[in-house]
């Protein structure tokens, strides 16, 4: 018993402050006894931090079939208020306070984030705390949201990437939950409002201590921090929910293509199955090698795709076959994900296999050592810089510190990145190329307005009548 109060007392015992190559002063962290991680970074705001609230759930998290879009309606869901103090009575106290909050929800993740006066910290903590213990919500309420969630969806399938990202995601996961996007298949989302004895289930599955990180920037005293935590958290009870994640299937070629109604350029979606971010919480030398690899597609990404890179030069700025040529940076997934290439077409141009076997062919002359050792260093170097130079307020180190916090489960991730990214070689680039970003992986999801158009799109209906069959 003895040993187990030391441990304990170890866990909660606050980190000692030390200088940090990212952020100036080191991140500290305490864990308290239920198991919530308190996260501060002292940043040179006189005045200001950034309160961030980190809950790892996302739509990775929806293995019951039939409930997508619940993390994401959650994101919602938390603005509804407690018994105590309502939304609007919660709405109030956060203005007054002169704070601005938001959140945003992800494949892997939900990250609650507010701005406020350092002064009103204790306050501030106090609401929160409030919210994420005693969330209540009565059926009416759950039925707005949900319609705004239908809204939501309802606009977001107005613009072309949306449909090619929702066929993306199908094609390359067949069976991990990453084959559905954040919001959610149409079915479910029409099938919510049905589902409200589930969503409280939810709340408490997942919604708990022990899967929540508290990250705090800018004018904070950690210790001052953890003890306003005891008193308004230290109370938070629950365990967070184990689900089943289906492993993902094997990485075959697939392709789809998406004839749209309405006027819009011809475009398309290159992805290959990549790496996790840090090999699945890899220990060891295998996490050194994971965040390697996931370091080196990065600098790939940047060697291929960037606006100074050779194909770039040719077919944006030269062929002008292209209008837009570019990778999709800093998408990190907790479970193997995608590298992905989009391209846009100039028009009238439709000739997907031209663009496809130029990115194509970059990639493999890259996976076969075709990479110049000035410009390698250039790319990584940038890379490197242009994260460091991203962090400017409170918000962007919270932000970031959630991100890696909530694919790796530790606040040292970033700092092993860096290093990771600092030691790739050319060698590691090409390699990473010629394992991961060649046709046996690809999947292919291209766009085009019909050829048989004529006159503007028809209005569209009600995407839940369509989806349910009651059109």
């Amino acid at each position: 018993m003895r040993g187990l109060v030391f441990l304990l007392a170890l866990s909660a015992a606050p980190a000692v402050a030390q200088s940090h190559p990212v952020f100036g002063n080191a991140p500290q962290s305490t864990r308290l006894p239920n198991g919530l991680e308190v996260v501060s970074v002292r940043w040179n705001t006189p005045g200001i931090v950034a309160y961030y609230t980190l809950v790892r759930v996302g739509s990775r998290d929806e293995v019951e079939p039939g409930h997508s879009g619940f993390a994401h309606l959650f994101e919602h869901m938390m603005f509804r208020g407690t018994r105590t103090m309502p939304n609007r009575e919660y709405d109030r106290r956060i203005l007054s306070f002169g704070a601005d909050n938001n959140a945003f929800t992800t494949r892997d993740f939900t990250l609650y984030t507010t701005t406020a006066p350092s002064t009103v910290l204790d306050e501030l903590m106090q609401v929160e705390a409030d919210r994420f213990q005693n969330l209540h919500y009565d059926e009416g309420a759950f039925r707005t949201e949900t319609g705004a969630v239908q809204g939501e969806y309802a606009k977001a399938v107005s613009n072309p990437r949306m449909a090619m990202w929702e066929a993306l995601s199908e094609i390359s996961f067949p069976r991990h939950t990453y084959g559905h996007t954040t919001l959610g298949y149409l079915r479910d989302i029409c099938l919510m409002p049905t589902r409200f004895e589930y969503s409280r289930r939810f709340f408490r599955r997942f919604y708990t201590p022990d899967n929540s990180t508290l990250i705090v920037v800018g004018d904070v005293d950690h210790d001052a921090l953890v003890a306003s935590a005891r008193r308004h958290y230290g109370r938070w009870r629950g365990r967070r929910a184990r689900v089943r994640v289906p492993a993902a299937a094997e990485p075959t070629p697939q392709s789809r293509h998406i004839p749209w109604d309405g006027a819009t350029p011809a475009q398309m979606y290159v992805a290959y199955r990549a790496p996790s971010f840090d090999g699945g919480h890899a220990r060891g030398a295998s996490r050194e090698a994971a965040l390697r690899e996931t370091a080196a597609l990065e600098v790939v990404k940047g060697l291929a795709f960037a606006e100074s890179s050779p194909l770039y030069q040719r077919l944006v700025v030269r062929d002008q076959s292209l209008l837009r040529l570019a990778a999709d940076e800093g998408s990190f997934t907790r479970d193997p994900g995608l590298f992905i290439a989009t391209a846009v077409l100039a028009p009238p141009s439709r000739d997907f296999d031209a663009a496809l076997e130029a990115i194509q062919g970059e990639l493999e002359r890259i996976a076969g050592g075709e990479v110049d050792a000035e410009r390698f260093e250039a790319v990584r170097s940038n890379q490197r810089y242009r994260l460091l130079g991203s962090l400017q307020t409170p918000d962007d180190v919270a932000n970031l510190l959630g991100r890696t916090i909530a694919l790796s489960g530790t606040v040292a991730a970033l700092d092993e990145y860096l290093e990771a990214l600092a030691a790739v070689t050319p060698q590691d680039v090409s390699r990473a190329a010629s394992t991961y970003l060649v046709p046996g992986r690809r999947s292919v999801v291209t766009l085009a307005a019909r050829v048989d158009a004529d006159g503007p799109p028809p209005e569209p209906g009600n995407p839940c009548e369509r989806a349910l069959g009651l059109e």
